[in-house]
């Protein structure tokens, strides 16, 4: 983990988020999203049904959890559902990766 790992009860259980592990960062720094630009859409309302997924997607990856698993978590509760309650999630974990966990 890294300085900017969260843990968030989330869907049933407590989950790490990782946005700051290694190889997260690469992926963001090729195919998006840019982080503070992601918190500006968040901030702003702006944001896309892509933003929250992805976000998690990648948030759940650095934390450690197998893709697999993370691609059932995001079928289950993100994927086609209300976007209100991930749009919590999502913004927490960006906010963690820009300032830090504490």
């Amino acid at each position: 983990m890294t300085e900017t790992f969260r843990e968030i009860t989330w869907v049933g259980g407590t989950h790490t988020f990782d946005l700051g592990h290694p190889w997260v960062r690469r992926v963001m720094s090729y195919r998006g999203p840019a982080p503070a630009a992601a918190l500006g859409r968040f901030e702003g309302g702006n944001y896309s049904p892509e933003d929250v997924e992805r976000l998690i997607e990648l948030g759940l990856i650095g934390g450690g959890m197998p893709e697999r698993d993370v691609e059932a978590l995001l079928d289950a509760h993100v994927r086609g559902k209300p976007l209100g309650p991930n749009v919590i999630i999502a913004s927490g974990i960006v906010a963690a990766l820009l300032v830090g966990a504490a």
